[in-house]
Formats: C-alpha cells, sequence, structure tokens
C-alpha cells in the first residue's frame, strides 16, 4: 500500500511538471492579471486626480477640429495622456501605445493623448509628429494650458488609467514600459 501511494505521489508530480514545463504551449509563465474591482458606488466618488477619485471633465478641440470631451468615452476604459512632441520619454512611449490601442481598441478600450500645446515651439510640430508616428487615436490640444493646469501636470508624459465609469484606477508621472502599459489596459478591460 505504501508503495503505491508513493508511486501515485510520483507519477502526480511528474504530470504537474509536463504540464507546466512541456505540454504549456507558451513557456513562459503567465501572469494572472487581476482586474480592478467593479465600483457600486462610482458616480458618487468625489472629483479629483488621486485614485480613486472621479477624473475632471474637460473639452478640447482634436488635431481634425472635433470637439473632444472626456465623458464621450463614458462606459470605456481610457489612457489618458499627456504629451509634447519635443519629450524624449514621450517619443519612446507612443510606438507602444499605438500597438496597444490597435490591440484592444475591439475591446473599446480608448486612449486620448492631450498634446500640451503651450508648450511647443511649433503647433505644426503636432500634426508632424502624428503623422511620423502613424498615431490613430484621438490627440486632443490643449492650446491654453486649461486641462494641463485643472490636472495639476509637473512634466512628461503623464498618464492616467481611467476605468469605464470614470474613476482614476492609476496615475503614472513619467514613461510606461510596452509590459506595464498592456498589464494596466487589461487590469481595465
Amino acid at each position: 500500500m505504501k508503495n503505491w501511494i508513493v508511486g501515485a505521489a510520483i507519477v502526480t508530480v511528474l504530470l504537474i511538471i509536463a504540464d507546466r514545463y512541456i505540454f504549456n504551449d507558451n513557456n513562459n509563465e503567465i501572469e494572472q492579471i487581476d482586474k480592478y474591482e467593479k465600483l457600486e458606488n462610482a458616480s458618487e466618488l468625489p472629483i479629483g486626480l488621486n485614485e480613486g477619485k472621479r477624473a475632471p471633465e474637460f473639452e478640447l478641440v482634436d488635431l481634425n477640429g472635433k470637439s473632444v470631451q472626456l465623458s464621450d468615452y463614458k462606459g470605456k476604459p481610457v489612457l489618458l495622456n499627456f504629451w509634447a512632441t519635443w519629450c524624449p520619454p514621450c517619443k519612446d512611449e507612443m510606438p507602444h501605445m499605438e500597438k496597444l490601442y490597435k490591440k484592444y481598441k475591439k475591446d473599446g478600450f480608448e486612449i486620448l493623448a492631450v498634446n500640451v500645446t503651450t508648450s511647443e515651439k511649433d503647433p505644426k510640430h503636432v500634426g508632424q509628429f502624428v503623422d511620423e508616428y502613424k498615431l490613430t487615436f484621438p490627440i486632443p490640444l490643449d492650446e491654453n494650458g486649461a486641462v494641463f493646469h485643472d490636472y495639476a501636470i509637473i512634466g512628461y508624459p503623464t498618464s492616467f488609467f481611467i476605468d469605464s465609469d470614470g474613476v482614476i484606477r492609476r496615475k503614472v508621472m513619467g514613461p510606461v514600459e510596452e509590459d506595464e502599459l498592456e498589464k494596466e489596459i487589461l487590469k481595465l478591460l
């Protein structure tokens, strides 16, 4: 009887090892992403800039002259990113943002990349930048710096990960690496 139990234990361990390392299609360990918990009282939360507060509303005009309001995206998770064309970390981040936007747009994910136009030497650089990086997500222009001020931006890039109820779930000052960016998107979806 003892030999049977020991044998069964060895077989079980071997099956676990085989399942984990041999039969797994992706030999890299897949990290489980925990989604943000749905908030039942989201509409009652105060407006603010900290995680757990509702993001302040704004209205800007994009490169095509179309009005863009944050509330237009209610019901969708949003990456709200503040950037400038001359900012090296912004340049590094944009290709990752575009790649992940294309990957998750079908799931309802949106990006609003607010260009702080008051910091640009020439506003024409914004359109050139968008063309050069082949960006397809909305680019609202903060031409007078009001939203920059309202969101208390102190450096570029600054990103707010906002859930489908308009609640800020994470704020990141500085660049976000592609893997971290994707993890945050997955938490929001």
